[in-house]
């Protein structure tokens, strides 16, 4: 198993989010994490990412506990995507440069770097002269590629996937979905995708039955 939570709780103030959370999250394939608005399924993406601690529970990783691990290696391994991809990127940042941020911060020689992004601009059909673009430039599914391509530039063996097509219409969510799903294929990743609305698209949902 990739996770594992046992009786984990978060709450904000008063506000209980997570109570006694049970749950296991397997290495491979792709799962559906399925619930309505507010009931803290982007607030479970965030401890799972260790972007925040639980109140009370332990969360494991890969049989660890969370709190032991070296936080740079396992960011290395599992990347996320946020449901708003305006507001998970720097608006003053071009494409190329909000796609480069993982390379640079591992170090990587510039000219390296250079070539990774352009690699990764193909791999997620994201025309090459889209990369001199500032977010708000972009439209929603061309930034959606530009953020996912930032996901995988370090080539992780786990994607988590927050509401990623509430910003889309059907037509543009077939295609990212269709284009998660080859690629995940081609580097064998596990994903997990969160969502209040499975059958939000027909044609999205039929694809998410088939897998």
């Amino acid at each position: 198993m990739r996770f594992e939570l046992q009786g984990v709780c978060k709450a904000y103030g008063d506000r209980r989010v997570l109570e006694d959370l049970d749950m296991v999250v397997p290495e491979s394939g792709v799962h559906l994490l399925v619930g309505p608005s507010g009931c803290g399924k982007s607030t479970l993406v965030r401890l799972l990412m260790g972007l925040e601690a639980a109140d009370s529970g332990r969360i494991f990783y890969k049989g660890r506990d969370m709190r032991d691990m070296n936080i740079k290696a396992f960011r290395r391994q599992n990347q996320v995507m946020f449901q708003n991809s305006l507001l998970s990127v720097n608006p003053y940042f071009k494409a190329f440069k909000i796609i480069a941020e993982p390379l640079v911060i591992a170090k990587w020689q510039k000219e390296k770097i250079r070539e990774r992004v352009f690699e990764l601009a193909e791999l997620v059909q994201l025309k090459s002269e889209l990369l001199e673009s500032y977010p708000d430039r972009l439209s929603g599914g061309q930034l959606q590629r530009v953020v996912f391509a930032r996901a995988l530039a370090l080539e992780p063996g786990f994607l988590v996937l927050d509401e990623p097509f509430s910003s889309l219409d059907e037509i543009m969510a077939l295609k990212l979905l269709d284009l998660l799903l080859g690629i995940k294929e081609r580097l064998g990743m596990g994903i997990l995708m969160v969502t209040h609305r499975p059958h939000g698209f027909k044609s999205v949902a039929h694809t998410l039955t088939r897998l």
